[in-house]
């Protein structure tokens, strides 16, 4: 068995002379801590408004025309057309419908929808050969 050999010595190099250095300069943490600080407050102060104060309407409402609005007449229009939805109502055996609505009678043939499809005309495959930079090759 060969024996070991003792370690090296560790070659440690020599400093170089001059003056020590001292620790690197790091930015000022404070400013950056401070708007941090001052976001965070702005965030819980929304927060809270938004959970204590009552919601309000999202649109406010027009005012009637000719109504005065701080001095002057308001300048909105005499009719403001509303689309309603239609609702059909089906009347039991002996009821009457009230005064002013349209009565559909149920016997009446229901308007027919008839969709057509045209069939295209089949297109023909162009192909077109081009380089790599994109010039159309005949």
């Amino acid at each position: 068995m060969e024996q070991r050999r003792p370690p090296m010595p560790l070659m440690v190099p020599a400093r170089p002379a001059g003056p020590p250095h001292g620790p690197k300069a790091r930015p000022d943490p404070w400013p950056l801590r401070l708007a941090f600080g001052a976001g965070g407050i702005a965030a819980v102060s929304a927060l809270f408004t938004a959970m204590v104060v009552p919601p309000g309407p999202a649109v406010r409402p027009l005012p009637a025309t000719g109504m005065t609005t701080g001095g002057g007449t308001s300048q909105t229009p005499a009719s403001v057309s509303v689309s309603r939805p239609v609702r059909y109502v089906q009347l039991a055996p002996g009821q009457v419908p009230p005064p002013g609505a349209t009565v559909i009678d149920a016997k009446a043939p229901k308007p027919i929808t008839i969709v057509t499809r045209v069939a295209a005309p089949a297109q023909q495959t162009v192909v077109v050969r081009t380089t790599q930079s994109g010039t159309v090759l005949p």
